[in-house]
C-alpha cells in the first residue's frame, strides 16, 4: 500500500487547498527523514549485534563463505566448499553462506536449502555480523566490510579472484584510497591464496605493499576454482549444470565470450551493451560456427545490467553458474584482460583475445601484460575477430596459424597455471583446515629488516601539521624505514590534494567509520568527563580500542606507533593501543595555552585536548618540535606525565620542493611548441598541452603579481606566509608595516595565506590607508616561487611550535625579521636574520633595519639540517642516544 497516496487522498477531503499544497511540499522532506531514521535504526541494530558478537565465544568448526559481497556462491570459495561439504573428515563442520538479495533465487541456494549443516545469511544484516565475528573459519574471494574485525581465534583465508592482468592497488594512479579496504582485509588474513608466484610478488607484496606488514602465509598451490575444469566427469557435469539452467549444449562444441568489466569503479561498472550484442551477433552469424553453441559469460558485477536484455537471453550464462564450469566445456575462449583466460591456459585449448579498447584501456587502467605478450591473436574489430577465429578453426588450434602466440601461450601457462591440476582444493583445505603445511608451497616471513613505523598524519587539511607531516615522510629514508601513514577518508579537494603529496613508497591506511563508532564515541565522552588527575585514563576501555586497531591494521605489527597530530583523543587513544612496543605523540604548540585559548568567548579545543593530556602517561615519548617548546610543555603539563617523557625533535623541511618552486616552468626540446604562437588562443592551447590548466593559471597569476606589485620600480617587498588566525598576529605586522611605509613609500607587503581573520585584516589595511601597498594572495599550494621574488621574510607570531616557514625562507636565501617566541631560536640557529620584541614598534624597527642593509641572509644547508633532524626523530621515538632537550635560554611565548 502506498501510504503517501492514501494520506494525500484523505487530506483532500478534510484540508483546505493551502494545507494540501503545504503537505505536497513537505512530503519529500518527510520521506527523506524517514529513510534517514530507518538507516539509523538499522545501523544501531547492526552495531549492537556486532559488539555483542565480539564479546561472544568463537564457535568451533564453523565456516563463513563469501564471494563478491554475497553476489553468489562463486569462484574459489564455491569450489572449496564443494570439496569440503561431503568429505567425511569434515562431517562435523557447519557452513554459513553469505548471499545478498541479488542471489536469493540462485540454484545454489535451492540445492542446499535443506542441508542440515548449511545455512544462509543476507549481507550486512545483524545476523551476518553475528556469524562473521563468531565463526572459527572465514573464507572470502574479495573483502569483508569495513566494520569487520578478525579476532585472534579466527582463521581467515582470502583467496582473491584471479591472477591480475590489470594493474592493482598502488600500481594504479591514486590507487591507495580505493585500495584501503582490500589492504585492511589482506593484513587481517591468516592465509592469502596465490595462483602463482607472480601473484605473490606483483600483487600481494608489491601492489598492495604487504611486505613487512603481512604476518600470515601465502599459499602458492593454484586456484581451487580451476578444479571444475579437470577430471573425467568435468565435461559431462558442466553440460548438465548448463542444461539445468536452460542452456542445452548437447554434444556440440562451445565458444565462450568472457569479457571483463570496464569503468573506474568495481561497484559501478560501465557496460556497452550494444558492443556486446554486435560481437555476439557476429560470432553467431559466422559460417564455421553455425553448429557451435555461443555463450556469453559476463563478469559478475555487470550481470544485473544484462540479464533482462532479450537479444542476449539465449546466450547469457546465469551469474550463479561458476565461470570455470563454463570453461570446462569451452572448446574456444574469446576474452580480453579478464583473469578468466589465465585459468583457461591450464586447459591447453585455444584462445583468442578481443580488445576493441586496447589502447584506451591500457592508458586508463594500466596493464601488467602488454599486447605483445598476449597468449593468442588480438583483435580490435569484429572483422578481425572473425578472421582470427576462422584461422584457429582451420588450423585446429594456435600452432599453425599463430605460432608466436602459441609459444607465448605455453610460456604463460607454465608461469601462471603450473599448479592448476584438478586437485587444488584438497591441498588448500589440508593447509587451512588441518594445519598441514609440510610439502606444500606455503611462504611465510615477509620482513626485510627495515624499521616499521605507523604514523597518524592528522586531518590532512592544509595547515602546519600537514605540511610538517608530509615533509617528514619525504625525508624518512625508505631503505631504513617502512612507513605506514594513517589518516581518515574524506572527499574534500584539499584533503585529496594533500594525500596525493604522500611519497610513493609510503603505505596508506585510510580509515572509514565502522560499527564500533558508537562504542568508541561513548568511550571518548567518558574520557572527557573524567577528572584531570585520572592516572589510569590510558588503560580505560583498552580492549575496545585494541579492537579498533585490529579493524584498521589486522595482524600487522610495527616498531613504533606515532600520533603526529596530537590534537584528537580518538587518534591519540588509537595509537596508544596499537601493536607497537614504542608509542610517541607530537606536541606542535604550547598545548596548555591552546586548550585555554578563547575564540568568540569559547574554548573550542579545551575538552578534546584535556582528553589527550590524560592519555600522555601511556606514551613513551612526548615530542615537542623545538627544545624551548619542550620545556614549556613539560612545565605546563607536568601533572599529566613525568618530565623525562618530554623530548624534542625539530620538523624537517622539503628542500627540493621549496627550490623546485623557484625553478620556473620549462619544457624539454622534445616538448617544444608544435604550432605558431602568434595568436593568444594558440598560446593557451599549447600551454594546455604541456601543463595542466591549473598550473598555467597559477603561473599567470604569479607573474602578474610579480610584474605589477613586486618588481615594478625600486621597491622593497616584505612577505609573510601563514594561516590568518589570532596567534599569527598579522594585525601587528600590518600596523608595523604602516609605520615603515609612512617613512619609506617604496615598500610593499605581501601576505600569503588565508583564514578566519582575512576580512578583519583587509579592513585594517583600509583604515590605516595602506590597502594599495598590501596584497592578500589567499592560500597558495606552492608559495615558494612568489616568496623568492620578495626581499625580506617577516613573521609576527605570538608563538609557534616550530616556524617551518622561516626555514623555508632561509632555504630560498631570504633574510628574516621575526618576533621573539619560544621556538624561534631553533629556526634561526646560525643567524640569517633579526629577532625582535613582540610589539609593533620593535617589529617596525626590525623592518627598517633591513631597509638600511643591517639584516642579511646567511647560508643555510637544508640537507645537513634535515640529517640532524632525522637523528632527533629516531632518538625521540625510540629513546636511543640523547634526544634534543630544551635549553634554559630560550624564551617563553607570549600567552595573550
Amino acid at each position: 500500500m502506498d501510504l503517501g497516496r492514501v494520506a494525500r487522498e484523505q487530506a483532500k477531503k478534510v484540508l483546505p487547498s493551502a494545507a494540501q499544497s503545504y503537505l505536497r511540499q513537505e512530503l519529500p522532506a518527510w520521506k527523506k527523514h524517514l529513510r534517514r531514521n530507518q538507516s539509523y535504526v538499522a545501523n544501531a541494530l547492526s552495531a549492537r549485534a556486532f559488539t555483542s558478537a565480539l564479546r561472544s565465544p568463537i564457535r568451533p568448526k564453523t565456516v563463513v563463505w563469501e564471494s563478491f559481497a554475497g553476489n553468489g556462491a562463486l569462484c574459489n570459495p564455491e569450489a572449496l566448499f564443494r570439496a569440503m561439504i561431503d568429505g567425511p573428515r569434515y562431517a562435523e563442520f557447519t557452513h554459513t553462506w553469505v548471499l545478498s538479495r541479488k542471489a536469493s533465487d540462485s540454484a545454489f541456494l535451492t540445492e542446499f536449502a535443506g542441508h542440515p549443516r548449511v545455512h544462509f545469511v543476507d549481507h550486512k544484516t545483524p545476523e551476518y555480523y553475528r556469524v562473521l565475528e563468531t565463526s572459527q573459519y572465514l573464507v572470502n574471494n574479495a573483502t569483508f566490510p569495513t566494520d569487520f574485525i578478525k579476532r585472534p581465534e579466527q582463521t581467515y583465508l582470502n583467496t582473491w579472484h584471479g591472477t591480475p592482468l590489470k594493474k592493482m592497488g598502488y600500481d594504479i594512479a591514486d590507487g591507495a584510497v580505493d585500495s584501503r579496504n582490500i589492504l585492511r582485509n589482506f593484513m587481517s588474513a591468516d592465509y592469502l591464496l596465490a595462483q602463482n608466484s607472480f601473484m605473490t610478488e606483483q600483487m600481494y607484496l608489491s601492489a598492495y605493499r604487504l611486505r613487512n606488514v603481512f604476518e600470515g602465509a601465502i599459499i602458492e598451490e593454484g586456484y581451487p576454482r580451476t578444479d571444475h575444469m579437470f577430471g573425467p566427469g568435468a565435461w559431462v557435469h558442466a553440460r548438465q549444470v548448463l542444461r539445468d539452467r536452460g542452456i542445452d549444449a548437447g554434444s556440440r562444441k562451445v565458444l565462450t565470450f568472457a569479457p571483463t568489466w570496464r569503468g573506474e569503479s568495481f561497484s559501478r561498472p560501465d557496460v556497452d551493451v550494444q558492443a556486446l550484442r554486435e560481437t555476439i551477433g557476429a560470432l553467431r552469424r559466422h559460417p564455421q560456427l553455425r553448429d557451435w553453441v555461443i555463450l556469453l559469460k559476463a563478469h559478475q558485477v555487470v550481470y544485473e545490467q544484462l540479464k533482462d536484455d532479450p537479444d542476449l537471453a539465449s546466450v547469457l550464462v546465469p551469474n550463479d553458474v561458476p565461470a570455470n564450469e563454463v570453461l570446462a566445456l569451452s572448446d574456444l575462449l574469446v576474452s580480453d584482460y579478464s583473469s578468466i583466460f589465465v585459468d583457461y591456459l591450464a586447459s591447453g585449448r585455444p584462445l583468442a583475445l578481443h580488445i576493441p579498447d586496447v589502447h584506451s584501456y591500457s592508458d586508463s587502467r594500466g596493464l601488467y601484460l602488454d599486447i605483445e605478450q598476449m597468449p593468442g591473436p588480438v583483435s580490435t574489430t569484429s572483422t578481425e575477430l572473425l578472421d582470427n577465429v576462422t584461422r584457429i578453426l582451420a588450423g585446429g588450434g594456435l600452432d599453425e596459424p599463430f605460432p608466436a602466440a602459441a609459444h607465448r601461450y605455453r610460456q604463460l601457462a607454465a608461469r601462471f597455471t603450473p599448479h592448476d591440476d584438478g586437485d587444488v582444493s584438497r591441498r588448500i583445505i589440508d593447509v587451512v583446515f588441518n594445519g598441514n603445511e609440510d610439502g606444500y608451497r606455503v611462504r611465510r616471513g615477509f620482513r626485510d629488516g627495515r624499521t616499521r613505523l605507523a604514523i597518524y598524519l592528522g586531518g590532512m587539511i592544509t595547515n602546519g601539521i600537514t605540511s610538517s607531516a608530509l615533509n617528514l615522510l619525504s625525508r624518512l629514508d625508505p631503505n631504513t624505514y617502512d612507513v605506514t601513514a594513517l589518516y581518515c577518508r574524506s572527499d574534500s579537494p584539499d584533503y585529496r590534494a594533500n594525500a596525493a603529496l604522500i611519497p610513493d613508497h609510503v603505505r596508506h591506511v585510510v580509515r572509514d567509520p565502522g560499527l564500533l563508532q558508537y562504542a568508541l564515541q561513548a568511550s571518548m565522552d567518558e574520557l572527557v568527563k573524567a577528572p584531570d588527575d585520572w592516572r589510569n585514563a590510558h588503560l580505560a576501555d583498552a580492549g575496545l580500542w585494541q579492537w579498533e586497531w585490529r579493524r584498521l591494521f589486522g595482524d600487522a605489527d610495527f616498531d613504533a606507533a606515532i600520533d603526529f597530530s596530537g590534537y584528537s583523543n580518538y587518534w591519540t587513544r588509537l595509537m596508544l593501543h596499537g601493536s607497537a612496543p614504542r608509542k610517541a605523540i607530537w606536541l606542535h604548540d604550547d598545548l596548555r595555552a591552546d586548550a585555554e585559548r578563547e575564540i568568540d568567548g569559547e574554548r573550542p579545543h579545551r575538552d578534546n585536548l584535556y582528553g589527550v593530556f590524560k592519555l600522555y602517561r601511556g606514551f613513551d615519548a612526548l615530542v615537542s618540535v623545538s627544545p624551548g617548546l619542550s620545556r614549556i610543555n613539560a612545565e605546563s603539563l607536568q601533572e599529566f606525565a613525568p618530565a623525562a617523557k618530554f623530548v624534542s625533535a625539530r620538523n624537517t623541511i622539503d628542500v627540493e620542493r621549496v627550490l623546485s618552486g623557484t625553478d620556473q616552468i620549462r619544457f624539454s626540446a622534445s616538448d617544444a611548441p608544435t604550432m605558431s604562437l602568434n595568436r593568444l588562443t594558440d598560446v593557451i592551447a599549447e600551454l594546455g598541452r604541456l601543463y595542466s590548466y591549473d598550473t598555467v593559471v597559477a603561473e599567470a597569476s604569479r607573474q602578474q603579481l610579480v610584474s605589477t606589485f613586486i618588481s615594478r620600480g625600486n621597491w622593497t617587498t616584505f612577505v609573510t606566509v601563514g594561516w590568518l588566525s589570532p596567534e599569527k598576529n598579522h594585525a601587528r605586522l600590518i600596523r608595523a608595516f604602516a609605520r615603515v611605509h609612512e617613512q619609506n613609500e617604496n615598500t610593499r607587503l605581501l601576505i600569503i595565506g588565508d583564514g578566519p581573520l582575512r576580512g578583519e585584516l583587509t579592513a585594517l589595511t583600509q583604515s590605516l590607508g595602506i590597502a594599495e601597498w598590501v596584497v592578500f594572495t589567499g592560500w597558495l599550494r606552492d608559495p615558494f616561487a612568489l616568496m623568492a621574488e620578495c626581499d625580506c621574510f617577516v613573521m609576527s607570531s605570538n608563538y609557534e611550535g616550530q616556524p617551518d616557514v622561516i626555514l623555508e625562507a632561509r632555504v630560498l636565501g631570504l633574510p628574516v625579521v621575526t618576533t621573539h617566541f619560544g621556538s624561534v631560536h631553533s629556526a634561526m640557529a646560525g643567524g640569517g636574520g633579526l629577532i625582535v620584541g613582540q610589539d609593533v614598534e620593535a617589529l617596525a624597527e626590525g623592518m627598517r633595519s633591513f631597509i638600511r642593509g643591517e639584516v642579511r641572509a646567511e647560508p643555510f644547508d637544508g640537507g645537513a639540517y634535515n640529517a640532524e633532524v632525522i637523528g632527533e626523530f629516531h632518538a625521540a621515538v625510540f629513546g636511543t642516544g640523547t634526544a634534543a632537550r630544551p635549553t634554559a635560554r630560550e624564551g617563553v611565548p607570549n600567552r595573550r
